[in-house]
């Protein structure tokens, strides 16, 4: 009879077979993500199991936080199944190797900051929320939040991209994106935008270290889908020009791996955020560039049967052509998104980016083109109907923010200051998205002269400065996807298709009615 293994975290639940890397209420607690996270797969039970100096759950806790087997993350590591089976069940103690534990972190991408509750013994340990003086400290403290604790953080190298480039790494690399798409759906973008950028910045230096061949095929596409999750999340964070590469590079990757699919993504995305540029009113280069996007998806993506993907295109059409003041174009495609879900889902397991698309989603983007097209009164019935749904905390504050913008539009500012008000406790409580806080602006702006919205100023402002404190980030000027890549320099994608996308227009028009997402 097998022995029963006990979980590795918690060492008193059981692990439910052999080869599961935590007991179910470990796994659980291995994908919340931490308070002010310092990379993707933070989570409370990992810094706990630092601060314990429980080296060996470390790795099984990483593993369930991203669902690799122990064969995948072995590889991902240089190590052989067998000595990650040792090290996750104590037998061996080489994870207590201070080298070891180094080879781990730069492997996976945890930056080494993220070692700090070890060094500390404090599962809090490199949180900034945390203030010495909150914490009573005297002089020469040093520990979560000290300025000594943050140059320790600073002076850590950056890891590196991967050694060698296996099938183990792109299932890596598919399953960051899946839980960068998941968390920005709880929490916001704007805090895992580090993260994000961090992730992209190791595929690309695996990009430039493999040839061709059939991982090379594979890796383009997850490449491709890590520019436009990343892409995402800087457009939420308000970094339009940063998203506008990423999204540049996600095409081009997508073409020259040949995934129809994933150029459709890519297609859809950049329409979108040329919607973000357009602002509201007839005319104007973004909007007709967002529109001209939107058929090239369709074209794109005319074989592919996934009823979801065409609801989505018909959603970019939709929101394009109430932008460019066509009424009769947008109720067109209003309708086709609907008829498109009537079709059914298509797919039982659709990837993370099509997951939200839905009636709710059409919907908000019915209530957002209402507003583009001058018509207020209907749009803030069809927010007031999406907000009776039920949405996620960022859904809901985006669309609360919508409202406020649609009621401001109608000329009600104090039923537009106190619908922004309800808006304002996600964003307190950690919905970190700038792109929300930026729908909310015409109405802080309106609420100079209305009666009884101090409150409010007071708040928004708070949010604003805490949004504003700079992130390390690379500049807005992401590097060409081409540059020194040798599966881009050749093209490894459809027969006699070329591997640059066409060229987009250049714009930094900035404007503070975004589209709906």
């Amino acid at each position: 009879m097998p022995a029963v293994l006990a979980c590795p975290a918690c060492r008193t639940g059981l692990l439910a077979r052999r080869g599961d890397p935590l007991c179910p209420t470990c796994v659980k607690a291995a994908r919340d993500i931490a308070p002010g996270p310092s990379w993707l797969f933070d989570s409370p039970l990992l810094r706990q199991a630092l601060a314990e100096v429980n080296l060996a759950a470390v790795p099984a806790i990483v593993r369930a936080a991203c669902g690799l087997s122990q064969r995948d993350l072995a590889a991902i590591v240089g190590w052989s199944g067998a000595a990650l089976s040792y090290y996750e069940r104590g037998r061996r103690d080489g994870m207590f190797d201070i080298r070891t534990v180094l080879r781990f972190a730069d492997a996976v991408g945890m930056p080494r900051a993220a070692l700090l509750p070890l060094v500390f013994a404090d599962p809090e340990a490199g949180l900034t929320t945390v203030a010495g003086e909150e914490a009573g400290a005297g002089p020469g403290w040093i520990g979560p939040g000290s300025p000594d604790a943050t140059a320790m953080a600073g002076v850590l190298p950056l890891v590196g991209g991967p050694g060698g480039v296996n099938s183990s790494h792109i299932r890596y690399w598919q399953a960051c994106a899946e839980t960068l798409y998941a968390r920005d759906r709880t929490t916001g973008a704007t805090g895992l935008l580090p993260s994000a950028l961090e992730q992209w910045r190791r595929v690309r230096l695996a990009l430039k270290e493999t040839g061709h061949g059939e991982i090379s095929g594979q890796l383009l596409g997850a490449a491709g889908e890590m520019a436009l999750c990343a892409g995402l999340i800087a457009l939420d964070a308000g970094r339009l020009t940063l998203a506008r590469s990423l999204y540049a590079e996600a095409r081009e990757l997508a073409a020259n791996a040949g995934d129809g699919l994933l150029t459709v993504h890519a297609l859809t995305s950049q329409s979108m955020l040329y919607a973000e540029m357009a602002g509201t009113g007839p005319g104007g280069g973004p909007a007709r560039q967002a529109l001209r996007l939107a058929f090239q998806a369709q074209e794109e993506g005319r074989y592919l049967a996934v009823p979801r993907l065409h609801a989505l295109i018909a959603v970019r059409h939709a929101i394009a052509a109430s932008l460019l003041g066509d009424k009769a174009a947008f109720r067109a495609a209003i309708t086709q998104a609907r008829r498109q879900l009537e079709q059914g889902p298509g797919n039982d397991h659709p990837p993370g980016w099509l997951r939200s698309v839905g009636e709710t989603e059409i919907t908000a983007a019915e209530a957002r083109g209402y507003l583009n097209l001058g018509e207020p009164g209907r749009g803030v019935l069809l927010y007031r109907q999406v907000l009776a749904a039920r949405l996620s905390a960022p859904s809901r504050a985006s669309c609360g923010a919508w409202l406020a913008c649609a009621l401001l539009q109608q000329g009600a500012r104090g039923d537009a200051v106190a619908a922004a008000m309800d808006v304002l406790p996600a964003l307190e409580a950690g919905v970190a998205s700038t792109r929300c806080l930026d729908q909310l602006r015409p109405v802080r702006q309106a609420a100079v002269n209305t009666m009884g919205a101090t409150e409010f100023c007071e708040r928004f402002d708070a949010i604003e400065l805490t949004l504003a404190v700079p992130h390390d980030l690379p500049g807005d000027d992401a590097p060409g996807a081409r540059d020194d890549i040798p599966a881009l320099s050749q093209g490894t994608g459809r027969p006699g298709s070329t591997a640059t996308a066409p060229a987009l227009p250049v714009t930094t028009a900035r404007c503070d009615h975004p589209a709906v997402c």
